[in-house]
């Protein structure tokens, strides 16, 4: 009879082993995914705040790539960012940027993956793209003509 319930104790053993294992990369993902949500919602909100103060800087200013990330993603860099000088019309500027020529500013994310970590799972996640466009306002310029670092 010992042997039996010997034997009736590691099987149960090994089958928590197999369940708890799968209930917790489950557990795991549910995390992971409310992470992932946070992040790319953060980035969505880093986006606005860098239009916003794109807007109000002068051209070029690296304040404003520095601000979409204020969460601080893993894995993002300033090469995520782009950020655009449009025309009047809503069309690119070619060449250098004036404040004259300048009609609205746009910030956008491109090709951001946030990783996932998961046990035993390499995987990761691809940010939508995340744009705002803006009118100009003063592009670093104060009423007297002076340009303003942010």
């Amino acid at each position: 009879m010992r042997r039996f319930r010997a034997r009736i104790g590691g099987t149960t053993t090994v089958e928590f082993a197999i369940v708890a294992s799968a209930l917790f990369m489950i557990l795991f993902a549910c995390i992971e995914f409310g992470r992932a949500m946070f992040v790319l919602a953060g980035l969505n909100e880093g986006v606005r705040r860098a239009a916003r103060l794109a807007v109000v800087c002068p051209i070029g200013d690296p304040a404003v790539t520095a601000a979409v990330d204020f969460l601080n993603a893993p894995d993002f860099t300033a090469a995520n960012v782009n950020l655009a000088y449009l025309n009047g019309t809503g069309s690119p500027i070619t060449g250098t940027p004036t404040v004259s020529t300048v009609g609205f500013v746009q910030v956008a994310i491109q090709n951001y993956e946030f990783p996932i970590e998961i046990p035993f799972f390499d995987l990761s996640i691809a940010s939508p793209p995340f744009t705002v466009t803006l009118p100009a306002e003063s592009l670093g310029l104060s009423n007297t003509g002076v340009s303003t670092p942010c």
